[in-house]
């Protein structure tokens, strides 16, 4: 099998792309070996993100640490690039990655501030091995702590399910990611009224079938940034009750993975850098072509 890992990085958030590229590489000594893996990350350097002119530190530093981070990758094939503006978010990278590797059996969609215990790849290595006979339209997930609403409870770890909403804020990553117990495969089925039977986010270690990427894709009028997860969680359940096609989720119960708010700091970078915050526009720009897309599902 050929397994894809997707990740786009802002320049300030270079250290956590660091992070996460070490923490990868422990992961993949409890690999198999069986099985093909490759890692596709950008790094968004466009002129639109950061007016580098009005920047204190140059466009160049961060240019030269990515081509560093990327001679360390060999226990994998790795392809890095540098975006100008054709890349500047996650919603265009996992298009990037699904474009580039039309053959991959399964796509990794990894966010930089997710902190991740060093078996989870081995985990999802082998749950992919479990399940690819049963449908060739899947989604894998671990399991979270309490977010910001109980419609995620779905996914969150028992030990968290009595935790204050907005838990995900406050906790140690270090400490609340990783095993809980014994890891079993489950089905995952959101029951919540007006909403998909599935439930993930994108970047959260989240791992989808090739087929089912390729069946719905990711939009190119979504642009860069927002709302390609809730549209495949809702295309499918369209493509089941249309279609009849059986696309299932699965989450490696007592394996948790966290975002980390607690320890992540980017000011230091971004005291010295003239930023662009265009997530709210990206996503009014994906809201806004969201049923029009779907429609053509």
């Amino acid at each position: 099998m050929k397994i894809v890992i997707s990740i786009f990085s802002l320049p300030y958030e270079i250290d956590e792309l660091e992070n996460t590229l070490n923490q990868l590489r422990k992961a993949s000594y409890y690999l198999s070996g069986n099985n093909q893996w490759e890692l596709d990350v950008t790094l968004g350097l466009s002129d639109t993100l950061v007016d580098w002119k009005n920047s204190r530190i140059p466009k160049e530093y961060f240019s030269d640490r990515f081509s560093v981070l990327a001679k360390t990758i060999d226990w994998c094939k790795g392809n890095f690039y540098i975006s100008s503006d054709d890349v500047n978010g996650c919603v265009s990278q996992r298009r990037k990655s699904q474009l580039q590797h039309n053959d991959a059996d399964y796509f990794i969609w990894l966010d930089t501030d997710i902190v991740f215990e060093e078996r989870t790849l081995s985990y999802i290595e082998n749950t992919m091995e479990a399940i690819k006979n049963i449908t060739p339209y899947s989604v894998i997930t671990p399991e979270i702590v309490k977010v910001w609403d109980t419609t995620w409870d779905c996914l969150v770890n028992e030990n968290f399910l009595d935790k204050p909403l907005d838990y995900q804020k406050t906790n140690d990553p270090y400490k609340d990611s990783g095993i809980k117990g014994d890891v079993t495969i489950e089905s995952v089925r959101n029951n919540f009224q007006n909403q998909p039977r599935f439930k993930f986010a994108g970047g959260w270690m989240t791992c989808l079938s090739g087929e089912l990427v390729r069946r719905i894709g990711v939009p190119e009028s979504f642009g860069h940034y927002g709302y390609e997860d809730t549209f495949i969680m809702w295309a499918s359940e369209k493509l089941i009750q249309t279609q009849q096609l059986d696309i299932q989720q699965f989450k490696l119960k007592n394996l948790v993975v966290c975002e980390n708010y607690k320890y992540r700091d980017n000011s230091f970078y971004k005291s010295y850098l003239s930023v662009n915050d265009k997530r709210e526009e990206y996503k009014k720009i994906a809201e806004f072509n969201f049923k029009n897309e779907l429609d053509k599902i």
